[in-house]
């Protein structure tokens, strides 16, 4: 049977189609492509996954290209193209806003409800892990230019680009790349950080990198969070029809209720974080079974080149000043007392000193401003006696500030050097620093209400809060221009104490000899939040030890990203708090050299086939649709 009469073709020019109508209606499908590329296609869509693990190898730039080659053949409206890619390589940047991404995750656990722990579980990115980031973006042009279809529909930019990520993502599944949507962050923040123009809405910030994990099934249905829909429960006909079982679970409504240069910051090492993740994975446990605790333990192999391990000494740096502000009834006690509690803990009298001695280790009191002699046994580094009063000027000049900060500085250089310190953990002594904790925080956090940010500190009763804030608010409308200015040098010699200016020194300088530093309470946080203000990759050098009874620590903590590994309502302070959490990174840290991996102890783990996940279905479109890996992240 012969097929329809063969007509010459006249000559088409380069870039059109050549074919003609006779040839299309003899063969409708003639378009389609091989079986095996469909299915290739088929199971690229089924196979993509959100990763939150990467290796550190690099992606070679062919394949880079050829990704982002692909984001931008996506289909837009009127052939606007409108998406731009961001490429971050930097580890600053990276570390910057994986900051973001962790503080915005803190801040969203509580609208979570019963399912906060559950959330705060999950492994949401991997920004420092991966070796690449790209932001993708939707520069929305010029609204007076005409774009054919956008008159009608003026978001069909926001979905051109939209389909730009999906398309980047199915390229990297294909070349092996995992790809993790980034979304806990604020996208002003991001804009800022990247100096995006207003025009342009940052819509994705995409880790790209060699993956670490291999998931068959997304990763929020695997860890029970959320569940697959299926395919007939979103396909409607003809008309709209409402289907709560359309809804995924995760989606329902819920119940209502930089001074250093970028070559000389420490990097964190991300291939001994990696590793020590390796071997967690190979350990008689369940994968991130202790929680909170693997995350610190491959935090602290990224900051030392190595799990943390029993015995760990730290050096205790505990900077004690007195306060001018305490004339005004800001505590209960006179401002000698800081003194008196320094002198005690020098002796050995005090909960930091009992704790350090019981666990072997090193206790510096540095007298940076007490307003009396130096207790015998401290540190004398006494910039001034005390601060001035903060409601009649500033509480010091910015050279003492900067001469309190060489203090703690100082005084963490000789430490490591002299008494070869695993970490460094902060405290304060000083009468009324709560109160100056709590202006600290409204100025560095630009919070409006400051109530949330003042607590009882050592008891004081409902009157001895009255007269806190109201000096709080006070200091800060004194101090306005130092307020607005958002630098934390200036906010700290304007509001701030001597102590936490020497913490903030101690920090840097443990922080770019690469030593850890596991923070205390409430001032510990502020000035760990003040250090990183001013050199951001400071942050990838903290850990938290508690969160105090003081409301604002939490915001504080929140800001930094971090996690406290104890909440026990402690009011201590003098660093006793993180002396009490250091035993459970050693314990982890025990944990992790001590136990045998499945193989040595003989146990055989589930196999898990390289099949894909497709259902088996003859047609490679209803493989996809039986597994609608698209769209659940």
């Amino acid at each position: 049977m012969s097929g329809p009469p063969s007509t010459p073709r006249p000559p088409t020019p380069a870039g059109f189609d050549p074919t003609r109508a006779a040839e299309r209606a003899a063969d409708p499908r003639g378009w389609r492509f091989e079986d095996d590329a469909i299915r290739a296609v088929y199971d690229v869509i089924a196979e993509r996954r959100d990763i939150r693990k990467f290796r550190p190898d690099p992606v070679p730039d062919d394949v880079l290209d050829r990704v982002l080659g692909a984001a931008h053949r996506a289909p837009s409206v009127g052939l606007m193209q409108p998406w731009r890619f961001i490429v971050v390589r930097s580890a600053d940047v990276r570390g910057e806003v994986r900051r973001l991404a962790q503080r915005e995750r803190l801040r969203q656990a509580d609208r979570f409800d019963e399912r906060a722990r559950p959330f705060l579980d999950q492994k949401i990115e991997g920004i420092v892990e991966a070796p690449l980031g790209v932001v993708v973006c939707c520069d929305h042009g010029d609204d007076q230019i005409e774009v054919l279809g956008r008159g009608t529909i003026p978001e069909t930019d926001v979905y051109s680009t939209a389909c730009a990520i999906q398309n980047l993502w199915l390229a990297a599944r294909a070349e092996g790349l995992g790809i993790g949507w980034v979304s806990f962050y604020r996208p002003p923040d991001l804009r800022a950080l990247l100096r995006i123009p207003e025009r342009v809405s940052p819509m994705a910030y995409l880790c790209l990198g060699w993956p670490d994990e291999r998931p068959v099934r997304p990763g929020l249905e695997a860890s029970g969070w959320s569940a697959r829909t299926d395919a007939s429960a979103v396909v409607m006909q003809e008309r709209w029809e409402e289907r709560a079982e359309a809804t995924p679970i995760a989606l329902r409504p819920r119940p209502a209720s930089r001074a250093v240069p970028a070559d000389a910051a420490p990097r964190p090492d991300r291939d001994a974080a990696i590793a020590a993740r390796d071997r967690a994975d190979r350990l008689v446990r369940p994968a991130g079974s202790l929680g909170a605790l693997d995350t610190a333990l491959e935090r602290w192999a990224s900051m030392t080149g190595a799990p943390p391990r029993p015995g760990l000494r730290a050096g205790v740096l505990v900077a004690a000043a007195a306060h001018g502000h305490t004339a005004r009834g800001t505590s209960l006690f006179p401002s000698e007392v800081s003194s008196q509690v320094a002198a005690a803990a020098a002796r050995g009298e005090t909960a930091v000193a009992v704790l350090a001695q019981q666990g072997g280790h090193a206790l510096r009191i540095l007298d940076v401003g007490l307003d009396g002699p130096t207790p015998p046994g401290a540190v004398d580094r006494k910039v001034r006696a005390g601060t001035a009063d903060l409601l009649d000027g500033p509480a010091m000049s910015p050279e003492e500030h900067a001469a309190a900060a060489r203090a703690g500085a100082e005084l963490v250089d000789e430490l490591i050097d002299g008494e070869r310190i695993d970490l460094l953990i902060p405290g304060e002594i000083g009468i009324g620093n709560t109160t100056t904790a709590a202006i600290l925080a409204a100025a560095l956090l630009q919070v409006p209400q400051t109530d949330a940010m003042v607590g009882r500190g050592a008891g004081a009763d409902a009157a001895g809060l009255d007269r806190k804030r109201a000096v709080v608010e006070a200091a800060l409308d004194h101090h306005r221009e130092a307020v607005d200015s958002r630098d934390s040098d200036t906010i700290l010699a304007a509001l701030g104490g001597l102590e936490f200016s020497a913490l903030a020194g101690a920090i840097t300088a443990a922080a770019r000899r690469r030593i850890p530093v596991l923070l205390d309470g409430y001032a510990t946080g502020i000035a760990a939040l003040a250090a990183v203000r001013r050199e951001p990759w400071i942050a990838e050098f903290l850990l938290a030890g508690h969160r105090s009874a003081e409301p604002g620590h939490g915001a504080v903590l929140t800001e930094l990203g971090l996690e406290p590994l104890l909440d026990l309502r402690l009011r201590l302070g003098e660093a006793s708090g993180a002396l009490l959490a250091l035993p459970l990174l050693q314990s982890v840290g025990a944990l992790h050299h001590g136990m045998a991996t499945f193989a040595e102890a003989g146990i055989s783990g589930p196999q898990v086939g390289g099949a894909s996940p497709a259902t088996g279905a003859s047609d490679p479109a209803a493989a996809v649709v039986a597994d609608p890996a698209s769209t659940v992240r």
